[in-house]
């Protein structure tokens, strides 16, 4: 491998990744009647979660692994995280309140109406999402914004990363024991490979999280080798994309599944120089705007999905589930009366949604980062003042 070329707190071309694995998840998300759903890219997008745990170890590590040798200083990394999860997951959580308490009126004024606070959306689920508990084994499903698990599973990754760090030192047994453990641990609780959810996507978070670090530590380390040129940069992200691209569509829910945040940390070492054909198109202003709203694409989606059809029942009087057989024998249902009807909603999905990740970016991601920011500040500035002051000691 090459040295590397990137040595700031910011990766473009990761950027790039991020935002094309959250259009990925959302189009995983959505059954429409179209040959993309059937593409096994896309049944199998599910996985990009991981590449999203890889990612995140990755900048996390890279960012703070030597800053977080004090109590005060873990506080402030907490509260910026938290301040870069909470606001949208809570503003999602409440626009499926919203919706649920909408079908419970509707349906006292005009009964009989659509069932509410049932099936995912129960009362007794809503602490654990306020909590972003959800995911730690608490309940029997996925819940309300179903694709929050993940935020709930990085939350407490975070918390571990930190406490950890702090009272220990993160050793590099520790990354190791956790890439070996975790995948054992999975294959011996699940028979869906990596497909774990609301009971054990900590363990899966863990993993990608604890490949991400390692990775951090590998890029640092690299810096006393001699660099690689373009062209041998852009033959290994061609290598990694393809190994990425097949991967994911080969694996599925099979045990060999287990392996993906291997195959993602290899991409993510490769396209972290930023020195190939493949990163440069990565750095386009394009896929540095999806990248942006990458967060907010992964967490509006399933909003959009859930209530395009409630709208065009609704308020267009249209029903456009269609029963179609699929090549292995199962018949679903899916969404649109035509294969070129599916596809134009695919397409209308994906634009609903990037457009909404727009508003939700200005409007409750922005706001809510720069209050932790803010505030993050002014508990470092506390700090300072208790250990400059006459016989102060800093917080803990």
């Amino acid at each position: 491998m090459s040295a590397p070329k990137n040595t700031a707190n910011h990766f473009d071309a990761l950027d790039g990744w991020r935002g094309l694995c959250a259009c990925l998840v959302a189009l995983f998300h959505f059954h429409g009647n179209s040959p993309v759903y059937s593409w096994d890219l896309i049944r199998n997008s599910y996985l990009f979660v991981d590449f999203f745990f890889v990612l995140s170890g990755f900048v996390i590590a890279w960012n703070y692994g030597a800053r977080l040798g004090t109590w005060s200083a873990v506080r402030q990394f907490l509260v910026l995280r938290i301040g870069r999860l909470y606001p949208l997951h809570i503003f999602m959580l409440l626009l499926f309140l919203g919706w649920e308490t909408a079908k419970l009126l509707a349906g006292r004024i005009s009964p009989p109406g659509p069932q509410a606070f049932a099936g995912e959306n129960q009362m007794e689920t809503i602490l654990s999402n306020v909590l972003l508990v959800q995911s730690l084994h608490l309940n029997d499903g996925l819940s309300w914004n179903a694709p929050s698990w993940s935020i709930s599973t990085e939350l407490w990754a975070y918390v571990i990363f930190a406490l950890v760090s702090v009272t220990a030192g993160l050793r590099h047994w520790m990354l190791a024991l956790a890439a070996v453990a975790a995948p054992l641990f999975l294959l011996a609780v699940t028979t869906t490979g990596m497909d774990v959810t609301y009971d054990w996507g900590l363990v899966r978070c863990v993993f990608g999280f604890a490949l991400g670090v390692a990775c951090a530590r590998l890029y640092r380390r690299r810096s006393d080798r001699p660099a690689a040129g373009p062209g041998v940069a852009t033959l290994l992200e061609c290598f990694a994309l393809g190994a990425v691209v097949w991967f994911v569509a080969w694996a599925g829910k099979s045990n060999w599944s287990l392996l993906a945040p291997f195959v993602f940390a290899g991409a993510v070492l490769v396209f972290a120089d930023e020195r190939g054909w493949w990163s440069r198109q990565l750095r386009r202003p394009l896929f540095k705007w999806l990248g942006m709203l990458s967060y907010s694409i992964y967490l509006t989606h399933y909003f959009v999905v859930v209530m395009l059809p409630v709208f065009v029942r609704r308020v267009l009087d249209l029903d456009l589930w269609t029963p179609v057989a699929l090549a292995n024998g199962e018949t679903v249902e899916l969404f649109g009366r035509s294969v070129l009807e599916g596809t134009l909603l695919f397409a209308l999905v994906l634009a609903l949604t990037i457009a909404f990740s727009a508003f939700t970016y200005r409007w409750i991601e922005t706001p809510g980062r720069n209050w932790s920011r803010a505030l993050s500040r002014r508990l470092a500035g506390r700090t300072a003042l208790a250990g400059a002051a006459p016989g102060g000691v800093p917080a803990p």
